[in-house]
């Protein structure tokens, strides 16, 4: 019985956390463009508590999908860290592959998203989504996001990576 609440609750979760993260982000800094001091640094904005996270850079290739630029710093929130992206405009907008990998000590469930910024990494071009179902502690699964507006685009650009949510 509880194994169908929480498939349920999959089924009916995921369709409004679709919406949400096809709204515009909030910025975690208190003007655009300013830089954190620390990562995971809390700000306080507008009576909101904002926590600083980490931004890539990359560049879109011509021929072949992007990786994330090293092995050694990765990307992580809550409990999932992202080990490599490689970019695409397999289904006609912007998209990704990623390989992310189960940092805790349960299985989680989780939504997840990437959002792609303009060379100056503050404007947003594209909201990723995508998501991950009973991945066990310490797995590294292949992940795949899209798009539901936004091209990739050429060039230089930034990217992060955020958990939406995650039971």
């Amino acid at each position: 019985m509880n194994k169908r609440k929480i498939q349920l609750s999959v089924k009916v979760l995921l369709p409004v956390l679709v919406l949400i993260l096809s709204a515009p982000p909030g910025y975690s800094a208190t003007i655009p463009g300013t830089k954190c001091t620390k990562l995971g640094q809390v700000i306080s904005s507008g009576g909101k508590k904002l926590t600083c996270s980490l931004i890539w850079t990359t560049t879109t290739p011509k021929a072949s999908p992007t990786k994330a630029a090293s092995k050694t710093t990765y990307l992580q929130d809550k409990s999932f860290r992202l080990e490599s992206v490689s970019f695409n405009t397999d289904l006609g907008s912007a998209g990704a592959n990623a390989r992310v990998t189960n940092i805790s000590n349960r299985s989680k469930t989780a939504t997840l998203g990437i959002t792609i910024f303009a060379s100056d990494g503050v404007t947003v071009l594209a909201n990723l989504f995508g998501s991950a179902n009973e991945v066990a502690p310490g797995q590294t699964i292949t992940v795949t996001f899209m798009s539901v507006n936004g091209e990739l685009p050429s060039g230089r650009f930034k990217y992060s990576f955020q958990v939406t949510a995650e039971f």
